[in-house]
């Protein structure tokens, strides 16, 4: 029987016996073939034999014709079989056969197995490149290497983006709404605003959402406020803050969890920045909130700068975390994309380089499945209206965001804007009275689902969001 040569005297990883005994059960039961193709390929098999046999079987499944014992003797035919006479090698593959049910845990040892040489050959290519003189640019291969890893950390994780039958959907749809009904899972990781999960169901898997307004019109707030509840509710938040550092956010995040809307001095995110005005009580109950806080998680990279490849990579990292703690990743947040470094295809052309991002952005929330939210700018074109409430149009710098979104919420604060005039007159002065601490999220997109406005109280230096009044 042949086998893949060793490299440098290194036996690389294998499942041979999961070969033979997932082989084998597929002759047993031709049922067993379904059950694994959405986990292994035939380039995953170590034996040539082995790989050439699972190669006919799908052939022969896809054409409906039966595989057993008689066409594997003509599918081998002379095979150089180590000496096994081609009976006496199908007669071992069924006596070491799996049951149908261990024929997915089976599958799966062998694709890992074949990640594991994938890497293995990515080491070795690296060090025999990093020894023979050959590499002028150690970033550009270095580069090389983290696609090509990438390339493996991402087949570990997209079985729900592979292909299903339209019957595989439907079950999969009426199972979760099963789960729904019986209190087990939630539709999507909640926002927050009783109201606006109500209309959007939540963050759901796999959703590019926008989150857009003015600068001062309370994005920040508004992100942070839905991924600590996303959090402490559903599973880890990945937040990539590329504008503030993760001290801001922390002092943000720690103002939201210490507020109590009947303390008579609201400790506000700048105070805590401040620090020498805090009193006694201030401080206790700063400490108390990081106690109540620090097993909350969520997840912030607070490197600038960053492309949409390495937002990409850091993701996986971050889901294949959640998952060996049996958590799922939840979402994600990019604060924000006009920030992510764009790629040099489109240098110079700022449309086509959001159109690139956008589009990526919503590529990862599908790979993946899970829901990403990008905070976003509206261009200056707002402050040229009357009425200064967010329109799609003016999402800033491409139209592909419109597109892309599944959901586009827009925020608007009155006071911000009433708050900067002169001479306000007696309306205006009601109208500000009125509008404190009010902010609006207008759904102004949803595939699927109703557009709305939702009044909220917001106390933007205490980084509190709620549906109403406290």
């Amino acid at each position: 029987m042949t086998a893949l040569p060793c490299a440098d005297g290194v036996v690389q990883p294998h499942a041979l016996d999961s070969e033979q005994a997932l082989l084998g059960a597929i002759i047993i039961n031709n049922d067993a073939l379904d059950l694994v193709r959405n986990h292994v390929q035939a380039d995953d098999f170590f034996e040539d034999v082995h790989r050439h046999i699972f190669e006919v079987m799908c052939a022969r499944r896809d054409a409906g014709e039966p595989i057993d014992r008689k066409l594997m003797v003509a599918v081998l035919g002379d095979a150089d079989l180590g000496g096994v006479t081609v009976g006496g090698y199908l007669g071992r593959l069924v006596v070491e056969a799996t049951t149908v049910i261990n024929a997915p845990g089976y599958a799966r040892a062998i694709a890992q197995a074949a990640r594991m040489r994938r890497v293995l050959a990515t080491a070795q290519e690296a060090v025999a490149a990093m020894t023979d003189g050959s590499v002028r640019d150690p970033a550009a291969h270095a580069a090389y290497m983290i696609e090509a890893l990438d390339e493996v950390a991402s087949a570990g994780l997209a079985e729900h983006a592979r292909r299903i039958t339209l019957g595989q959907g439907m079950s999969g749809v009426l199972a979760r709404i099963d789960e729904a009904r019986a209190g087990r899972v939630q539709p999507g990781a909640p926002f927050g605003v009783p109201a606006l999960d109500r209309k959007t169901l939540g963050m759901r898997p796999g959703q590019f959402i926008v989150l857009a307004g003015r600068p001062g019109m309370g994005k920040t707030t508004a992100a942070l406020h839905f991924a600590l509840t996303a959090a402490h509710r559903s599973g880890p938040i990945a937040f990539f803050s590329l504008e503030m550092d993760g001290s801001e956010l922390s002092e943000r995040m720690l103002s939201a969890l210490v507020y109590d809307p009947h303390a008579r001095e609201p400790i506000t995110y700048r105070a805590i920045a401040e620090a020498k005005g805090l009193s006694d009580e201030a401080l206790r109950r700063l400490h108390e909130a990081q106690r109540d806080g620090a097993d909350i998680p969520l997840w912030i990279e607070q490197q600038p700068g960053l492309t949409l490849a390495q937002i990409a990579a850091k993701t996986r990292q971050m889901r294949l975390t959640a998952e060996r703690r049996g958590l799922p990743l939840a979402a994600v947040i990019v604060d924000h994309i006009g920030l992510v470094k764009p790629s040099k295809r489109y240098s110079g052309n700022r449309v086509q380089e959001m159109t690139e991002i956008s589009s990526g952005l919503k590529g990862l929330a599908k790979e993946l499945g899970v829901p990403v939210l990008g905070l976003c700018q509206l261009n200056r074109e707002v402050e040229k209206r009357e009425d200064k409430r967010p329109q799609l149009a003016d999402l800033r710098d491409s139209g592909s965001i419109e597109q892309d979104a599944d959901v586009v919420l827009g925020l608007y604060r009155e006071s911000y804007y009433l708050e900067r005039k002169t001479d306000l007159t007696d309306d205006e002065i009601n109208r500000l009275a009125r509008a404190q601490n009010i902010l609006e999220i207008e759904i102004l997109k949803q595939r699927g689902g109703p557009t709305a406005r939702i009044e909220c109280f917001c106390d933007v230096a205490c980084n509190v969001l709620a549906e109403a009044y406290l």
